[in-house]
């Protein structure tokens, strides 16, 4: 197989680190170069999953407020919060240079940085298909799936990780979802500056570029993009920010605000509600496999579910209404 091309971009704008992977996956033919982008944003962005609906997921007034734009991927996947603490790495290949079942394809294209974790001192790990963490906790997002003849997955390292902003611009149902999911990610996320904050991102870099070569048995050239392939790029972006795409899947149904919220594999964030024993239960809940951690209660009307929360921990999530029916 010809040599891998490396797109090595370093800092550039917001755009450019969606635009450009998507511009190369609908441009793939069997006459392309499977291409590894490695980049970060200069400035901080949103990025939608291309199943959401933008207003369910993030406060519109709350992005607008503090500047950052919103794009929308045609990749699936949770929201995130994007910005220069963050080193992406992208895999842009014709999907029959990639394995054919999808654990396969993350296995091949996640080795790499998992790799990386590991020369660095970690103890990095691939769990629940495509979750990288470092002794149990998330230390990078991934996201994939094929766009034309492209299998891609894109992924990154946090070196820094605002949990503020991130929390601040969801569409929360309550204010003690908002609570449970910042206090899930401070504690279920992890970072670079927090393991080895003497590690550079230019060491990262270079490493990765070596375990990416090493884990896919392929030379990886320098390379840059094509004049026909910015142009593509910049017509990607675009679409991406569109209003129309932004608004894709929206209804009046679904624009309620989020009530499942995935912090890790094993970290969620659930709202629901229920009439029991007279009572209009309003439940915010941190689950991990399925068992309630933490609980918040609210109802109409008002009572003091302090000890109800505290029964509540080590219980399985469709449980929880018989259980209030036991107390």
């Amino acid at each position: 197989m010809n040599p891998i091309r490396l797109i090595n971009l370093g800092a550039v704008p917001p755009w450019q680190t969606q635009a450009i992977y998507h511009a190369l996956g609908e441009r793939m033919d069997e006459n392309q170069p499977d291409t590894i982008v490695l980049c970060r944003p200069n400035e901080p962005y949103l990025c939608l999953g291309y199943h959401q609906v933008f207003e369910s997921i993030f406060d519109p007034a709350e992005c607008a407020r503090r500047g950052l734009p919103v794009y929308r991927r045609r990749l699936g996947g949770g929201a995130t919060y994007l910005d220069g603490n963050q080193i992406f790495y992208q895999c842009i290949f014709h999907h029959t240079h990639m394995p054919v079942m999808l654990r396969d394809i993350y296995s091949f294209a996640l080795a790499g940085p998992v790799n990386t974790l590991k020369r660095i001192g970690l103890n990095g790990e691939l769990r629940e298909t495509n979750e990288i963490e470092v002794d149990g906790k998330r230390i990078a997002g991934t996201g994939g799936g094929r766009i034309e003849d492209a299998a891609i997955v894109v992924g990154n390292v946090l070196f820094d990780f605002d949990y503020e902003a991130m929390t601040a611009v969801w569409q929360a149902p309550n204010t003690a979802f908002r609570s449970l999911a910042q206090k899930a990610l401070h504690q279920r996320v992890v970072t670079m500056k927090d393991l080895m904050p003497n590690v550079s991102m230019e060491q990262v870099e270079t490493m990765l570029i070596e375990d990416f070569a090493k884990s896919m048995k392929r030379e990886i050239q320098p390379g840059t993009l094509t004049d026909e392939e910015w142009q593509a790029a910049e017509e990607e972006a675009k679409e991406l920010a569109s209003s129309e795409y932004l608004d894709l899947h929206k209804s009046d149904v679904n624009s309620e605000p989020m009530r499942n919220l995935k912090i890790s594999a094993r970290a969620f964030i659930r709202y629901t509600e229920a009439d029991v024993n007279g009572f209009h239960v309003r439940g915010t809940f941190w689950l991990s496999e399925e068992i309630i951690q933490e609980a918040v209660l609210e109802s109409a009307p008002e009572r003091d579910w302090k000890s109800v929360e505290q029964i509540l921990r080590g219980v399985a999530f469709k449980d929880w209404q018989e259980k209030l029916t036991e107390i």
